[in-house]
């Protein structure tokens, strides 16, 4: 069965990709790939630490959209910045511990 998926809304894609469609998240991590990288390298100032932040990132909502904790409240993209700014900030203060 195919579907276009750049028509689904981020919430519908969610749930495709809950119920097995693993190109869901494909389409979305397509979809915010640039905004989700740049709002980690304003941080991060480092392409190459963005760019092991960004691949985090998005193991993280996978992993998090799998075991069910994905919020519909909010949108995704707060969400998914939110994890990639967290993840920043984890990755300073773990320099910091270093020092």
């Amino acid at each position: 069965m195919l579907i276009c998926l750049k028509q689904h809304s981020d919430q519908s894609l969610v749930h495709l990709f809950q119920n097995g469609h693993e190109r869901a998240i494909e389409e979305l991590i397509n979809r915010y790939k640039s905004s989700i990288y740049t709002s980690i390298y304003i941080i991060i100032k480092d392409r190459f630490v963005a760019e092991d932040i960004f691949q985090d990132t998005f193991l993280k909502i996978v992993n998090n959209i799998r075991v069910g904790k994905y919020a519909e409240q909010g949108k995704f993209l707060p969400w998914a910045i939110r994890i990639a700014r967290n993840l920043s900030i984890d990755y300073f203060r773990k320099i910091k511990q270093q020092k």
